[in-house]
């Protein structure tokens, strides 16, 4: 083992956390609705001192409790209202959630680069590269998850006042996470840790460990508990019986329903790169076995979560985040001793990484002058991406050369580590716009209408609502045309009738205006006869129309002499 990559390993992780989760926050726009969600209802907070009930455009939203958004609104209010704001969050979760693994894995093995690869791991997979640059509640409910649970195995691992320390934090870690996805928070560490214990016959530590927890658990999150209750007493029945029994229960009725079978098909492709290194992580954890605790822990935290979720009714790909912790641990450790016990000599299918990379590199470089501007992947052409993908594809290239010729399991492994860093971190760059539809990111369509008419009457569809609230930096203004979408909860049990305008209304509103009207409605292909009708009817005046990938932007101009 190299001294000196042992020194420097930890600061491996930083940067690598640097150049793939913090620099890029800002580079790429908005995806709409899920996006624009968490960023309307934090910027609803800063705008109206309300810190205790969601609210989305002004209508009261109990999906999600709070914490997610105060981490949010915190964000813009130190940083400005911007997309690298919103994303800072996520970012650092991601963060926070390597940091767990490292200490987890550090305290478990006694070895440093070992913590320091299961952390690069975790990094370098895309689930994470993708959740951690993405503004959903996810990767800050993983992260505090993560933590709960590590904090659990060091507080195991310790005696005396330490261990009660660790425990207050792992409950208050569990009581961050029940303040930003709900009551998972509780389930998830109890199923995990529980079966964990029993497994290791410590049946006494099963009795008390979680007492030492309640405290944390309580401080953190009783006060929100509360206040929401006092200030919305419909939330808790809502959030607990909608959001959770039915979501889990509902079966086709439930919201997401997916097969049971949809995490195991999105594990693999969410470890990618790393699934292609799984059979040299098996024949590793074979060697060293599953009879020490910290091997229990691990398998305990990276099934019974699958297995839990792979129950529920409803289903995203996001939900399993918090199994990628053990997960990149296992593979780290399972490849490393691989490495370690079984020398190999180079042999040529040892270079089809590189050779594939640098032909695919090749390639990239080639299409910058033969492509047809017509076919090239991005709304502004852009052909000069497929340079930064040749660039990143060389690097890859030239880790995996590395690699093979390293002398050392660990030194192998840490240059396998760093090959896909550049990659990941050019991505938001590389996103083919073009093949994207507008309605899912609708930043670059509407930006135009945001400069002209900033003082506008503010009308979307329940699919575009939320970024028009963001963008004009407006959510209250925001009039909804149609249904109402996820708003229908709040619609029904509040009176927000002044805020939804149905669609036979919108020429009273267009007709008696005194400022610009733009209208956004998604799937152009139904939305625009609809409005071409009203206008040859009568009911409505001529708008300009702009029609760009499935989005329906129509917009009134100021009437003359305003």
């Amino acid at each position: 083992m190299s001294p000196r990559l042992v020194r420097w390993a930890p600061w491996l992780v930083v940067l690598v956390w640097l150049l793939i989760y913090l620099l890029p926050l800002g580079w790429r726009q908005l995806i709409s609705p899920d996006e624009a969600r968490y960023a309307v209802i934090p910027l609803e907070m800063l705008q109206t001192g309300n810190w205790s009930v969601p609210h989305l455009l002004g209508i009261e939203y109990f999906e999600k409790p709070i914490l997610g958004y105060w981490l949010t609104a915190a964000s813009m209010w130190l940083l400005g209202e911007n997309n690298f704001a919103l994303r800072l969050p996520v970012a650092m979760a991601i963060g926070l959630m390597a940091v767990s693994v490292y200490a987890a894995v550090q305290r478990a093995t006694r070895r440093p680069l070992h913590a320091a690869v299961s952390a690069l791991v975790l990094l370098t997979m895309v689930e994470p590269v993708v959740i951690g640059t993405t503004a959903v509640l996810d990767a800050p409910f993983g992260a505090f998850v993560t933590v709960s649970i590590a904090c659990v195995w060091l507080a195991w691992t310790s005696g005396g006042s330490a261990r009660v320390g660790w425990m207050l934090l792992a409950g208050g870690a569990a009581g961050a996470a029940f303040l930003t996805k709900g009551f998972l928070a509780f389930a998830l560490p109890g199923m995990v840790c529980g079966a964990w214990l029993a497994w290791c016959g410590r049946w006494r530590d099963l009795l008390t460990l979680p007492w030492l927890a309640i405290p944390g658990v309580l401080l953190v999150a009783g006060p929100w508990a509360w206040a929401v209750h006092g200030a919305s007493a419909d939330f808790w029945p809502y959030f607990f019986w909608v959001e959770h029994v039915d979501r889990f229960l509902g079966a086709a009725a439930a919201q997401h329903p997916e097969p049971w079978w949809l995490f195991l098909a999105i594990l693999p492709i969410g470890m990618i790169p790393w699934i292609f290194a799984v059979s040299f992580a098996i024949k590793g954890c074979a060697i060293r076995g599953f009879g020490s605790p910290w091997s229990k822990l691990l398998f305990c935290w990276a099934v019974l979560p699958l297995a839990f979720f792979s129950m529920s009714s409803g289903k995203l790909p996001t939900y399993i985040l918090p199994i990628f912790a053990p997960v990149a641990a296992l593979v780290a450790i399972g490849v490393l001793t691989c490495f370690e016990q079984r020398r190999s000599t180079m042999r040529f299918r040892h270079l089809l990484p590189g050779v594939l990379a640098g032909g695919l590199a090749i390639s990239a470089v080639v299409l910058v002058f033969v492509l047809p501007e017509t076919l090239v992947p991005w709304v502004d052409g852009g052909a000069w991406r497929f340079a930064l993908l040749a660039i990143g594809l060389c690097w890859w290239a030239a880790t995996e050369y590395a690699a093979n010729h390293a002398v050392g399991a660990d030194v192998r492994v840490v240059w396998n580590c760093l090959g896909p860093v550049a990659i990941f971190a050019m991505l938001p760059a590389l996103l083919p716009t073009a093949l994207i539809e507008a309605e899912i990111a609708p930043e670059r369509v509407l930006m135009d209408s945001v400069r002209a008419y900033p003082d506008a009457m503010l009308l979307g569809d329940h699919k575009t609502m939320h970024v028009m609230g963001w963008l004009w930096r407006r959510p209250q203004d925001v009039l909804i045309v149609g249904g109402p979408g996820e708003l229908a909860w709040g619609f029904e049990t509040y009176d927000h009738d002044d805020r939804r305008l149905p669609l036979e209304s919108l020429g009273d509103q267009v007709n008696g205006r005194d400022a610009a009207v733009v209208l956004a409605m998604s799937d152009s292909h139904r939305s625009r006869p609809m409005v071409e009708a009203m206008v040859d009817a009568g009911v409505l005046p001529r708008p300009e129309i702009k029609e760009d990938r499935g989005l329906l932007l129509a917009i009134w101009p100021a009437p003359r002499g305003e």
